[in-house]
């Protein structure tokens, strides 16, 4: 029987957690330093920022929105959000929580990205796709997003001035 390589040990070897301590939590997210064994059995550490938010009922923490407005003899648009957490500015698309209705129902992702699209950009949109769950940061957050695609009619009265509504 030959010698297996530390790649096949990997492979079949499971990552276990020990523990989770919280560092500090607020009211949307929590840090945390968690210490877990390797597929090789070293115990090791990581710093972890999560959502506190209950996942009942819904796929994901939040959705993002891919909006491109069209307007007749127009380029089609890619619509941007300023967004200042960063202590400057960047550019990065409409995007929020998903959060539960007062009755404790939820509603969609699509629905979800329809109303943040509208608070962001103050545009009205139609949604063409809408992705599976996906963790974009996997190696900090366990933060999951639906990202969702949407066209905007620019030539519609409601889409010719829009006003932000946050």
């Amino acid at each position: 029987m030959a010698a297996e390589t530390s790649t096949e040990i990997a492979k079949t070897a499971k990552q276990v957690v020990l523990k989770e301590e919280v560092i500090v939590e607020r009211q949307w997210l929590k840090l945390a330093e968690t210490t877990y064994t390797d597929p090789f059995g070293k115990t090791r550490t990581w710093e972890t920022v999560k959502r506190t938010g209950n996942k009942k009922g819904v796929t994901a923490d939040g959705v993002a929105v891919i909006a491109v407005l069209q307007r007749t003899l127009h380029y089609d648009c890619i619509v941007l959000v300023k967004q200042p957490p960063i202590n400057g500015y960047c550019l990065e698309f409409p995007a929020g929580e998903w959060l539960e209705h007062w009755d404790g129902s939820h509603m969609s992702a699509e629905s979800a990205a329809l109303r943040e699209l509208k608070e962001e950009t103050g545009y009205k949109g139609e949604v063409i796709e809408c992705t599976p769950a996906l963790c974009l940061d996997p190696g900090m957050s366990n933060s999951t997003t639906h990202i969702v695609s949407v066209i905007i009619n620019g030539d519609e009265a409601e889409n010719t001035r829009p006003k932000q509504n946050l």
